[in-house]
């Protein structure tokens, strides 16, 4: 899964893609790299960010998920929307994208959840607590992986009781979401307890804070950081990798798999 921001304000690359020229432009390049799934964002989850109106937000990402759409009659892919709001999410669906990343495991919006039972895409239920402005204010876990799969687990069979089917449920432990350092590394060190839950499981770990906060990485770029993690949570079982540096992501998981199964 690529991640095409198309915010002023992302931690990691606000403002490269802001119009939409450069958001297809970077969605290809991608595409070309060996991403199959494009994750469209307008609204930025770094910690501390405050959000923006859904007015601005559609404005910013709406042209980009219906030109998408349209290159998927050339080529083969999936449009995913990254958003909170229902009113976003139904839009974006209306216009082409087949799954809804809701990094608040459809917590924030309470037409959320109720749209995801209406529609017919895939949903991706990313673990938090609190809101992104509020979430790294001293967070606090006894047993980080015991607690996220528990949440996780409530919120996917919230939605099954509403009527979404389980197969279209994907499941995100949240790296970086309210969690601690050593939470990020727990959660990255045991991935494969997540695969007993039972649902296809995503993991986005790429250039995220808890990379620059470990001890001698401080002045990283975060690059190879994020691709050591990506291959570690790889060998514990079959999950989608949101990532900003498709091609070297995929060449390191190309290695890794060759040597595995050698």
């Amino acid at each position: 899964m690529g991640i095409l921001n198309c915010t002023p304000d992302s931690f990691f690359d606000g403002g490269t893609h802001g119009s939409v020229d450069a958001a297809l432009f970077h969605a290809v390049r991608m595409l070309d790299e060996g991403a199959v799934v494009i994750d469209v964002g307008g609204e930025s989850t770094r910690p501390g960010s405050q959000g923006v109106s859904a007015e601005e937000e559609l404005q910013r990402i709406l042209p980009v998920v219906q030109l998408l759409a349209q290159m998927q009659r050339e080529r083969s892919f999936v449009i995913s929307i990254d958003t909170v709001k229902a009113v976003v999410a139904e839009a974006c669906v209306k216009a082409g994208a087949e799954i809804i990343n809701d990094v608040s495991m459809a917590q924030s919006d309470p037409r959320m959840a109720p749209f995801m039972a209406e529609c017919d895409v895939g949903i991706v239920l990313n673990h938090t607590r609190g809101e992104p402005r509020s979430m790294q204010i001293n967070p606090y876990y006894d047993d980080v992986v015991a607690e996220v799969r528990q949440e996780l687990l409530v919120a996917a069979h919230d939605l099954e009781a509403r009527g979404v089917a389980r197969e279209r449920i994907c499941l995100d432990p949240g790296i970086g979401f309210g969690k601690r350092l050593q939470d990020n590394y727990q959660l990255i060190a045991h991935a494969r307890d997540f695969h007993g839950l039972g649902y296809p499981l995503l993991y986005g770990m790429s250039r995220k804070s808890y990379i620059g906060r470990t001890p001698g990485l401080e002045e990283s770029d975060r690059l190879i950081p994020s691709v050591a993690s990506a291959l570690l949570v790889a060998q514990a079982g079959p999950c989608i990798l949101r990532v900003h540096d498709v091609g070297v992501t995929r060449e390191a998981l190309t290695m890794q798999n060759q040597i595995l199964h050698a």
